[in-house]
């Protein structure tokens, strides 16, 4: 029974190693061995990317694969070895036995037809400063909610996604214990990020309130900040009146409440959108921290295998010394899909990195 069970699982494994990874021979010539020995390798993945091409509905520009798949293909060739080699008119001939990572290619040929096709409005934590000023009427909770609602109806007509508003006011008491959000947005963004929302509309409300001839009148001021939650800053702030009249003053804050929240979204939207395309097109500035690095071999040879993946639009060093090195990356994804890569890199490089800490844009690595 014992040795059905080992053979059992041998044929699984086997099964499960095969769809991951496939031999394939392929050739190369160039003017050196080396360069025959990369192109042979080149050679070897443009299959992998043929077949799984064929046998998928998957559409992508060439100049993409070229760029991200086929210019690194080392990457995804796991181990080899040389059948033949030899001596041409131009250098020098190789043909290898390559064992082909398909499931990477795989999936980094996904992650190139997700950026190819966007991946729709970004996600967003509306949410309400405790800090409220003016009158008492103005911290009402019917009057909250009507301001609340307006916001999220219409960011949400406008086809953008809104993180849930138990989320929200949770978000909006700590940002109360910490009374200024632009002293701490690494703390804001990481936990708009915490939520998968891109980015984080916090806002207050003040006014007055006045009796008319016939009814009352209402005058609302409502002070927003739209921050970028991946890059940990604050994009634009914007502060608007609206007036609201009605023959009680419930009736004039509902009123006020309802058109102040559509006035306050209205010239983000251009805003959010334009800055989102930016940095679908272009990707989002990260910062990795790694300690335990900071030999010259070791940085040059960890941006460039981070700069092989479909995410990376660019990675460098900007700071190094004393057992650490700073980069950044140019990333067009979340924060949590670059930790992925980051990892990626680390293991293909033979290296072991541990998470110590990350908020906002910013990741922090210990080298085992």
């Amino acid at each position: 029974m014992n040795k059905i069970v080992l053979l059992t699982l041998a044929v699984l494994l086997s099964c499960f190693s095969h769809a991951m990874a496939e031999v394939v021979e392929a050739a190369g010539e160039g003017p050196s061995k080396e360069q025959a020995l990369v192109s042979a390798m080149r050679s070897a993945v443009e299959q992998g990317v043929g077949a799984y091409l064929t046998s998928s509905t998957t559409v992508v520009d060439s100049a993409l694969v070229e760029d991200k798949i086929l210019s690194h293909s080392k990457g995804y060739v796991s181990s080899y070895k040389i059948i033949r080699e030899g001596r041409t008119e131009n250098g020098f001939s190789v043909t290898i036995s390559a064992k082909v990572d398909n499931k990477t290619i795989k999936g980094d040929i996904d992650a190139l037809t997700i950026l190819r096709n966007n991946v729709g409005n970004p996600r967003i934590l509306v949410a309400l400063s405790k800090k409220n000023e003016g009158a008492q009427i103005f911290k009402s909770a019917d009057f909250l909610d009507e301001i609340y609602n307006s916001i999220v109806e219409t960011l949400t007509d406008k086809q953008f996604r809104v993180v849930d508003k138990a989320s929200a006011e949770r978000f909006a008491q700590q940002v109360a214990t910490t009374h200024e959000i632009n002293t701490n947005l690494n703390k804001a963004a990481a936990y708009g990020l915490k939520f998968n929302a891109e980015y984080s509309l916090l806002y207050s409300v003040s006014g007055t309130v006045r009796d008319g001839t016939v009814g009352k009148g209402v005058l609302l001021r409502i002070k927003s900040q739209l921050i970028d939650n991946t890059r940990s800053q604050v994009i634009t702030s914007k502060l608007v009146e609206q007036a609201g009249n009605g023959q009680t003053i419930e009736s004039a804050l509902e009123k006020a409440a309802r058109d102040g929240g559509k006035k306050i979204v209205n010239p983000m939207v251009e805003i959010i959108q334009k800055n989102w395309m930016d940095m679908q097109q272009n990707g989002a500035l990260y910062t990795v921290v790694i300690d335990g690095m900071d030999d010259s071999e070791d940085i040059a040879r960890f941006t460039g295998m981070l700069e092989k993946f479909p995410l990376v639009n660019s990675a460098k060093e900007v700071e190094s010394g004393g057992g650490k090195t700073t980069f950044e990356a140019t990333y067009k994804g979340k924060r949590d899909q670059l930790d992925r890569d980051v990892i990626r890199t680390s293991r293909e490089l033979g290296w072991t990195l541990k998470k110590i800490r990350a908020e906002g844009a910013r990741s922090s690595w210990k080298r085992q």
